[in-house]
């Protein structure tokens, strides 16, 4: 358990690094873009390429966090309607296995994705970049969505089985 905390860790600090370099450098790169158009009079070529690149890598990797934090946008309006809470358990659990569902479902067809625009050998067409390495967040991202999406369902189990271990846990 120990080493599982360890990795997770590093991947967390893996991921903010990500989030940050790649945030700075889709920043920096439409204010150069801006810079070029209106002050000195000149286009950048091929700037979309490069924000796409690495606006990938945030977006999905923001989307990774957000999973792993359970902080992601949720339409949770079940606790309006019930006070019960065997109810708002059991939403939960059924919300959280239909997640996963998706999630599991979203990763393999990115899977799929990936795969076959290597297979391709899609380019860019000013830098010749791969066109796969701003794929790849996608497929990365969705195997951690379905990662945390089990984990919220073992965790949405658990509370149910057993509620008093469930609200000391947090």
């Amino acid at each position: 358990m120990e080493m599982l905390k360890k990795a997770d860790d590093i991947l967390e600090k893996a991921e903010r690094w990500i989030v940050v370099l790649t945030g700075v450098v889709v920043c920096a790169i439409i204010f150069l873009n801006a810079l070029m158009r209106y002050i000195i009079k000149a286009d950048f070529y091929g700037n979309e390429e490069i924000t796409l690149l690495f606006a990938f890598w945030l977006y999905f990797t923001g989307s990774s966090i957000a999973a792993k934090k359970n902080t992601h946008i949720n339409a949770d309006m079940i606790s309006m309607f019930s006070k019960s809470a065997k109810v708002i358990d059991t939403f939960h659990l059924v919300r959280d296995i239909i997640g996963l569902v998706m999630a599991a479902i979203a990763f393999v067809w990115s899977c799929q994705y990936v795969w076959w625009s290597a297979d391709m050998g899609a380019k860019s067409p000013v830098f010749k970049f791969p066109m796969v390495l701003s794929q790849i967040p996608i497929m990365i991202s969705f195997f951690f969505w379905t990662l945390y999406m089990a984990r919220d369902v073992i965790r949405s189990i658990r509370k149910m089985r057993y509620p008093s271990a469930a609200e000391e846990e947090g």
